[in-house]
């Protein structure tokens, strides 16, 4: 599956976008964040310089939702995959990995 939506990114050639993130409502817990939240959120990912400042931020955002969930007695499906991982093999990250699958 995320290696078709990262071959139709590159086909479209908006291997730079994350259109699923942009309105905030594809992020993990979500439903337990303040509109102003999710895009702040957006922004850092965005913004982010390595793999591993994003994993970490990851990592530190999933900890304050389990624990508002936990808090609000609400149950989360487990988290989906990582933004942090796609943006690594789209080669956000200085230079990591292949801009797209079949970049030379």
């Amino acid at each position: 599956m995320m290696a078709a939506v990262l071959a139709g990114l590159c086909a479209s050639g908006m291997s730079f976008a994350f259109p699923w993130y942009a309105s905030g409502e594809g992020i993990w817990g979500a439903n337990l964040m303040t509109h102003d939240e999710r895009l702040q959120y957006v922004k850092r990912i965005r913004d982010m310089k390595s793999y591993e400042e994003c994993t970490a931020f990851l990592d530190i955002h999933r900890k304050e939702i389990q624990e508002r969930a936990r808090a609000q007695n609400v149950s989360l499906p487990p988290p989906g995959g990582s933004p942090c991982e796609v943006m690594e093999r789209m080669g956000r990250f200085s230079g990591k990995g292949a801009a797209c699958p079949d970049a030379k």
